[in-house]
């Protein structure tokens, strides 16, 4: 794609300064694919455009002069991100629409909604009354989705653009849900935002109710996932993960293999592999037990403390 051909579908004030040929939207500090276009606004992040992906970016006129040479389209605006994501909403309403494929074998409720473009069933797959499976969705064998469930929710992208004006990034990504993986009822499985983002579920992991998956995040093989857990966009989880009830994992956190997060715990750092976390901000179980119990000593002190559980008050 040139980028001259699409300078009048962003609905911004902009300028083409040379064109160039783009293959995909991305984030300037997350390029995965070749020959992609970004967008710049801060000088603290000039040094990303080194990237030799970048074949195209939108940026301030301040950016400009910062510019290397290998990036041969360049667009100027004051307001890069709404660009941006205005092109990117173009791209979404206008790509290719493949008839859905389902196989035979699968299952699926008269009170199910399956979307007719860009979605593929597997074998022996369950859809009960009231599920939605939206374009860009991949369910491989064995999987069973339960009543109210969303794949391939619309994510939260929000693009403010100004005090009093914002608009929602449109979803261009997929979402796969690996085989033999189990979803309860009333979750929202969101899908991928840019186009080579990808919200996975692996395979044999089971969602319990009420649980949403924010976009781009990856869980891994074999996960459980209590009830009412929220887990934001971007995030990595390893294999044999466990989630209490009522968790929330903030934006873009990487969690190891065999890693344990307690009821309830908020979770704002990465997690090695092999480490159960608990508390609000979550820290490991440990150091959470040993600070409680310390914090309960001085705040009542020893004489007042109750005693260990299964021992007589007067033992």
């Amino acid at each position: 794609m040139k980028l001259s051909n699409w300078v009048e579908q962003t609905g911004c004030p902009c300028t083409l300064i040379s064109d160039g040929e783009f293959q995909a939207l991305e984030q300037c500090t997350r390029i995965r694919g070749e020959e992609a276009l970004t967008y710049l606004e801060s000088l603290q992040y000039a040094h990303a455009l080194e990237n030799p992906r970048i074949s195209c970016v939108i940026c301030t006129p301040e950016v400009q002069a910062l510019i290397p040479a290998h990036i041969s389209g360049v667009m100027i605006t004051e307001t890069p991100k709404i660009a941006f994501f205005r092109l990117h909403n173009d791209l979404v309403r206008h790509r290719e629409k493949r008839p859905t494929v389902i196989d035979p074998t699968a299952s699926i409720s008269p009170l199910a909604y399956v979307a007719p473009y860009n979605v593929v069933i597997g074998k022996h797959v369950e859809l009960q009354p009231f599920v939605v499976v939206n374009e860009g969705s991949i369910l491989q064998d064995h999987v069973r989705i339960c009543s109210g469930t969303v794949i391939g929710a619309q994510g939260y992208t929000v693009i403010k653009e100004d005090a009093d004006r914002a608009f929602i990034g449109l979803d261009a990504g997929r979402t796969i849900i690996e085989q033999g993986v189990q979803i309860g009822s009333n979750c929202n499985i969101e899908c991928g935002a840019l186009q080579l983002d990808t919200t996975r579920i692996g395979a044999y992991s089971m969602i319990d109710n009420g649980v949403l998956i924010g976009h781009g995040t990856v869980i891994g093989k074999r996960g459980l996932i209590a009830a009412e857990t929220e887990v934001s966009g971007n995030c990595t989880f390893g294999d044999r993960l466990w989630i209490g009830v009522n968790a929330t994992i903030s934006n873009a956190i990487m969690v190891g293999d065999d890693v344990k997060i307690s009821l309830g715990a908020v979770v704002t750092k990465d997690v090695p592999s092999g480490e159960t976390v608990t508390g609000n901000f979550a820290i490991p179980h440990r150091t959470f037990m040993r600070n409680l119990k310390a914090s309960l000593a001085e705040s009542t002190g020893s004489a007042q403390m109750p005693p260990p559980r299964g021992q007589a008050e007067n033992s």
